[in-house]
């Protein structure tokens, strides 16, 4: 569930840079470049970002190298760990399993709705569709596969109730052509729609419900449809009109303005134009006020997005991090082999800062420069003057009866003059199952 939320929030940031991207630098781009950053756009909401985690990681130590912290409480055997079902039902576990049945079920109802929609509708307009019987149809076709670089031949049939073109179906596309068009109509009806099928646009939309879907909760999900949607119409326009003469372009154009009314058809795996005359009006002025941006400032526009996306991609760090307790056994059991394995109790206050010292007595003292001395001498020595004193642990091994042993530790400082030591504070106990020390002579 946390990385459905990361996802989201991943994909909104990016998708308010794109907006306030395209508010300031929109002229400087095409409605293809538009398309493609909106794609990229989409990817972030359906793809999470922790692939890239690691190698960022890799990239912050080898500048800030650093001790990687953790929240562990000790070091523990975890080779021996028994652990009941029910120890992981606590309150917020409960809350979250509520709250990631709750989401799973609406992403499904709705994915479950949508796909039940398309496939009426696609049986009702192939249930009512007829053979294309146009005499320009086969010479169109081989015009078009030539100029679009296309090698397959579309199903193309004609629909006896709405006049309105689209494509259904991404594997085996269809086009149902609308029955009534103008003589020379054709070329430019199946280029636009070819130039979906070219381009991947049902793909696309196809990808775009499924994220819908999945982050129905997000309110931003949903102007994200509406402007992708758009958007593959208006690339689609450009695309066609690419490198024709102002003669065909107003063909083109005139094409448009005639089917707006025409434009009501929603279909959420297909081609077909959603926004009415409105939306045709707004498509047909893009083309009228047609602009060719520099190359500079498409690559300025490029990189500022290009900088957006990753400044986005920097949310990876914020995924968790994901332990494998199957290697964490097998490292515990390898430790455990020759007492390798430990606990430890009531341990220092600074975690995992336990100096590693060898236990040569029963009970010795062991300074901060790793030098180790009997513990001779408990009291103080009138003798001495001026104690120099030193800091460092004292430490007490215990063994038992069953082979293990127990190494209780504390503060301690000794004379460097007399060679007295003074036992303070009780630190932690390390418990070894079996016991690896092989104590000299105290004497």
């Amino acid at each position: 569930m946390g990385y459905i939320f990361l996802m989201s929030i991943a994909g909104s940031a990016l998708f308010i840079g794109y907006l306030c991207w395209e508010r300031i630098l929109g002229k400087s781009v095409t409605q293809s470049l538009k398309y493609r950053a909106l794609m990229i756009v989409m990817l972030v909401y359906t793809v999470p970002w922790i692939w890239i985690k690691g190698m960022y990681r890799t990239i912050i130590e080898l500048f800030w190298p650093g001790e990687i912290a953790t929240e562990a409480r000790g070091l523990i055997n975890v080779a021996d760990i028994e652990t009941n079902e029910i120890a992981y039902h606590t309150k917020e576990y409960r809350l979250l399993t509520l709250g990631m049945v709750i989401w799973f079920a609406i992403a499904v109802i709705l994915l479950i709705i949508r796909t039940g929609k398309f496939v009426a509708k696609s049986h009702r307009f192939h249930a009512l569709s007829i053979d294309c019987k146009d005499k320009n149809l086969e010479q169109t076709l081989k015009r078009l596969k030539e100029k679009v670089w296309y090698r397959r031949s579309p199903e193309i049939v004609w629909t006896r109730v709405d006049n309105e073109t689209f494509t259904l179906g991404t594997i085996k596309p269809v086009i149902v052509l609308q029955k009534e068009y103008a003589e020379g109509d054709l070329y430019w009806i199946l280029k636009h729609e070819m130039m979906h099928i070219v381009r991947m646009d049902l793909w696309v939309k196809l990808l775009l419900e499924f994220v819908c879907c999945l982050h129905w909760f997000n309110p931003l999900i949903y102007i994200l449809n509406r402007k992708l949607r758009y958007l593959c119409e208006t690339a689609c326009d450009e695309s066609v009109i690419r490198g024709c003469t102002e003669e065909e372009c107003q063909t083109y154009i005139s094409l448009l303005d005639r089917n707006k009314k025409c434009s009501g058809i929603r279909l959420s795996f297909g081609s077909a134009s959603e926004g009415g005359s409105e939306e045709i009006y707004k498509r047909i002025a893009l083309m009228k006020d047609k602009k060719h941006p520099r190359c500079g400032e498409r690559i300025i526009a490029i990189c500022v997005f290009s900088l957006l996306v990753f400044l986005d991609s920097l949310t990876s760090l914020a995924y968790p991090d994901v332990h494998h307790v199957k290697d964490a056994i097998v490292d515990a059991a390898k430790d455990s082999i020759d007492g390798g394995n430990f606990w430890t109790y009531n341990y220092a206050e600074e975690g995992y800062g336990i100096p590693v010292v060898d236990i040569l007595y029963n009970e010795q003292f062991a300074d901060n420069t790793g030098e180790i001395y009997p513990m001779d001498s408990m009291y103080e020595d009138s003798s001495c003057l001026e104690h120099d004193i030193v800091s460092g642990i004292v430490q007490i091994h215990k063994k038992s009866d069953d082979g293990s042993c127990v190494i209780e530790t504390y503060e301690g400082t000794r004379c460097k003059e007399c060679g007295i030591i003074w036992k303070g504070e009780f630190l932690y106990n390390i418990t070894k199952i079996h016991c690896p020390h092989e104590l000299l002579s105290e004497e």
